[in-house]
C-alpha cells in the first residue's frame, strides 16, 4: 500500500482563515476532510477507526501533521 502526500496538500493541510471567537484554534481544511472520507469510502471503515489509522500512517511517513479528529471529521461529513 502507498500513500502519498505532495507539498501542496501538507501546505493546504490547516485551513488559515480563523473560526469562531479569540482563543479558538484553526480548523483542518476541506481537503483534509473530503481526503479522510475518501479513505474512509474506500477502506470501509468506521470514522473512529479511520482517526486511528490517520494517525499511525502520518508518523509512519515522517509527514509532521495532525490528523483531524473523530468528531471533527462526523461533524463535516454530510448523512
Amino acid at each position: 500500500m502507498t500513500f502519498w502526500i505532495d507539498d501542496v496538500a501538507i501546505k493546504a493541510w490547516h485551513c488559515l482563515k480563523h473560526q469562531g471567537h479569540r482563543g479558538r484554534r484553526f480548523i483542518f481544511s476541506d481537503t483534509v476532510i473530503e481526503t479522510s472520507l475518501m479513505m474512509k469510502g474506500i477502506f470501509k471503515l468506521q470514522i473512529c477507526a479511520l482517526d486511528g489509522v490517520l494517525n499511525e500512517v502520518l508518523p509512519l511517513m515522517n509527514v509532521p501533521l495532525r490528523s483531524p479528529t473523530y468528531t471533527c471529521i462526523s461533524k463535516h461529513s454530510k448523512p
